[in-house]
């Protein structure tokens, strides 16, 4: 078996985040799973690179975690435990350490350039594993600003030059991607391999909202959507007593190119009332939301899985989402579908849910807790079947 090298730059760099969003969560499994394989780990920092033999890669998962530090107190530490350090910003100058027969592994859309790239082609029996995760910014180039897609035109151009094989979460991204190859010249082998979730117990919610609350969670940029469910609530307020309207409360960090969303949200005059931006959580903080959440509102345009829908089902939260194809493949009948901006069907999905009862409303989470997730476990299986 070839020995699994994991890049860790998007983890270094997004050290002190408030919170971390689905491609952070994707890049921390894979680091526990390589781990478990006696992987190496690498990281580009601004100074250079640093490696990670297995011993030191065992200890990253605590110093990842730390709350007494803040973001650059934490890379200090890691720099400090790493087993070799490049002041250069050349990766030739920490290889000479690593093993034959490497495996190198990015999963988060971060260091994936030519040099690095062709630095790895120098070791003997090397192999090169890039997940894509989706081709939204040149599918919907209207939803992402012009320089975050001509930064992902490069990285996937990377990708499909020096790539040996690509992961991909479902088989609607591997065939955007298969689409993008033709012409190139090349046509690296594609691996698709669902997401799988963290297993966790739903935390236990001590003090229930006195109404209900529906969550939004993600990113507040275009391709979510926040903007229609902004205009959802505001039809409940022409329509219904405000006693009786649910909540809406909005997790995730404001994005590029929503200005005009943003700028509804702070003149909103029902923030505050039944819309409650929160920001960005913690996991221990968001899972809590959505435990006593009444369900979670997924009106994406687009999405390369939609990890928010899968999270929302492990706990046992009903969802409603726009009809997909990955979340349809995956989640089928399991919840609620309604076309994009189509008021009347969201809507009554959002009053159906909202009027249920307590013995209907627990029925269904414990029908959702029961459903059979895609998993890390088979995840994994697969993908590190390319390396042995």
């Amino acid at each position: 078996m070839a020995t699994p090298v994991l890049d860790l730059s998007r983890t270094f760099a997004r050290l002190g985040s408030p919170a971390q969003n689905g491609i952070d969560r994707v890049e921390r499994a894979y680091l526990r799973e390589v781990i478990e394989q006696e992987g190496w780990g690498i990281i580009k920092t601004i100074r250079g690179f640093l490696m990670f033999e297995p011993d030191r890669l065992k200890r990253l998962p605590e110093y990842f975690d730390r709350k007494d530090l803040d973001g650059a107190d934490q890379q200090s530490t890691i720099r400090a435990i790493a087993s070799s350090r490049s002041s250069d910003i050349s990766i030739r100058k920490i290889m000479w350490r690593m093993p034959n027969g490497l495996a190198y592994i990015n999963v988060g859309q971060t260091n994936l350039n030519p040099q690095t790239m062709r630095a790895m082609m120098e070791m003997p029996d090397h192999s090169k594993i890039i997940m894509v995760h989706d081709t939204i910014p040149v599918d919907h180039p209207e939803l992402i600003g012009e320089v975050a897609r001509a930064k992902y035109v490069e990285r996937l151009t990377t990708t499909i030059n020096f790539a040996n094989h690509i992961i991909a979460p479902s088989d609607d991204v591997a065939e955007r991607i298969q689409r993008r190859m033709m012409g190139t010249g090349h046509r690296v082998p594609i691996l698709v391999a669902p997401l799988g979730v963290d297993e966790v117990e739903p935390p236990e919610v001590k003090f229930p909202s006195a109404k209900p609350y529906f969550v939004a969670l993600g990113t507040i940029e275009p391709r979510k959507n926040h903007a229609f469910l902004l205009d959802i609530w505001e039809r409940m307020h022409s329509k219904m007593d405000e006693a009786k309207i649910p909540e809406l409360r909005i997790i995730g960090a404001r994005g590029p190119k929503n200005e005009e969303l943003f700028r509804r949200l702070d003149s909103s005059p029902y923030i505050g009332r039944t819309i409650f931006e929160l920001g960005p959580l913690p996991d221990d903080e968001m899972r809590l939301e959505m435990a006593g959440a009444t369900g979670l509102l997924f009106p994406s345009y687009a999405e390369g899985y939609g990890l928010p829908a899968f999270e929302a089902v492990s706990l046992g939260l009903p969802v409603i989402s726009t009809p997909l194809d990955p979340i349809e493949t995956y989640l089928g009948d399991t919840i609620m579908y309604a076309p994009e901006n189509d008021m009347y069907q969201w809507f009554r999905a959002i009053r159906e849910l909202a009027s249920e009862g307590y013995a209907e409303h627990a029925a269904r989470r414990r029908k959702l807790r029961e459903f059979r997730l895609p998993t890390w476990f088979k995840h994994f299986a697969r993908v590190f079947d390319l390396i042995h």
